[in-house]
């Protein structure tokens, strides 16, 4: 009789962790899926909120829009540098934007002495 109460506490114990890791799946995308949403509708400042914790936990979707936020200062204030890690972040994980993004970006850094992008530089809008 012990060994199967133990055993039932055991299951509920497994339930209740699984079912926590789902809720923190679905919670991610719903939080992504939000921001891109925001960023569609161009509230840029809820999306950049939105964005930032899935980017920094390594989604290359979000990652390339906070970066494209970064480069034109939507949401946030504009910061170049930012703009680069984010965008690079997103293209070392495959993502086709900021892949095209990162050329393009580079591209710009040769003809520029300064190391910043020329104003005729535009990115791509993200994808979604």
């Amino acid at each position: 009789m012990r060994k199967m109460r133990c055993f039932f506490y055991v299951k509920i114990a497994l339930i209740g962790l699984s079912s926590l890791g789902l809720t923190a799946c679905m919670a991610t995308s719903l939080n992504l899926r939000q921001g891109i949403y925001n960023f569609k509708i161009q509230n840029y400042r809820e999306a950049f909120i939105r964005l930032v914790p899935e980017a920094e936990k390594g989604c290359p979707d979000a990652q390339y829009a906070v970066g494209y936020m970064y480069y034109y200062g939507q949401g946030v204030v504009e910061n170049k540098e930012k703009a680069w890690n984010w965008i690079h972040a997103a293209a070392k994980a495959n993502q086709p934007d900021a892949i095209a993004a990162i050329r393009l970006l580079e591209q710009q850094r040769t003809h520029d002495p300064y190391g910043q992008p020329g104003e005729a530089f535009s990115l791509k809008n993200p994808r979604k």
